[in-house]
């Protein structure tokens, strides 16, 4: 099984990706989804024969954005940038004691730690939210070639892309689409390893922020028309996984805390 040196009780941190938003966090998430909705108009254009329907697009972006805006949110995909960003710099992670030790006071420390999360948050929101609006709007479209089947044949190429990431040794964010219509229940992960079990099976090792301490997985099934998966850590808001894509990531140097 190709594996990552990654490990989660080591690399990965030790609380659990539980995070109150503050009210100008909730309205830049609101504005940075409605901005990837003109990338994710052009590419529903493309992937539905060129016509034109980035009117709608926004709107569903839009109505989509407001009837699920969280108080509360999960930075999945901050945890999972800093924690490759510590990885790869070889530099100790600021993991927590346990699993309710997050960094939520007034310390100077906990504070620069929160604002870099933050910050790796957007920064994985802006660059892969137009593909995952992309994703939910062709997997609810309601025409003959969207639907499961579509993004079936997408995380297909997706998953040779995520082995050439684990073959290199670099644990990588992934995100995984589910069939709900929030694109806050939509979940990013950090993949450490995989088991190619045949032909369009396999088994992908996660650091899952959601289930911190120990090494989750995805089991999957691609030969059908549509993928089939068992998670040990699901998320019924969520829903049922109907596909998975190697996210855009550039690593960076973390910063110093202060002691």
């Amino acid at each position: 099984m190709p594996h990552t040196a990654f490990r989660p009780e080591e690399h990965g941190f030790a609380f659990v990706n539980a995070w109150p938003l503050l009210p100008e966090q909730m309205t830049e998430l609101r504005q940075t989804l409605s901005r990837s909705a003109q990338a994710a108009a052009r590419d529903v254009r493309a992937a539905i024969g060129g016509f034109d329907i980035s009117g709608m697009v926004q709107r569903v972006a839009d109505m989509w954005a407001d009837a699920h805006l969280p108080t509360h949110y999960g930075m999945c995909g901050g945890m999972a940038f800093v924690a490759a960003d510590y990885f790869r710099a070889g530099v100790p992670l600021p993991r927590g004691r346990d699993r309710n030790d997050l960094p939520l006071d007034d310390s100077p420390r906990s504070r620069a730690l929160r604002d870099y999360l933050w910050q790796r948050q957007v920064e994985s929101f802006i660059i892969n939210a137009p593909q995952l609006l992309t994703w939910m709007i062709m997997l609810h479209l309601p025409l003959p070639f969207a639907g499961p089947r579509w993004l079936l044949e997408r995380t297909k190429a997706e998953w040779r892309a995520l082995k050439t990431r684990i073959n290199a040794g670099d644990p990588w964010p992934i995100c995984l689409v589910g069939s709900s219509r929030s694109p806050f229940d939509n979940h990013q992960v950090l993949a450490i390893g995989y088991d190619e079990t045949g032909p369009d099976t396999g088994v992908i090792s996660l650091y899952d922020m959601n289930s911190p301490g120990q090494a989750q997985t995805i089991t999957f099934d691609m030969r059908g028309h549509e993928l089939v998966a068992t998670e040990t850590s699901p998320d019924p808001a969520r829903g049922r996984l109907r596909g998975f894509f190697v996210e855009q990531y550039t690593p960076k140097l973390p910063p110093s805390l202060p002691a």
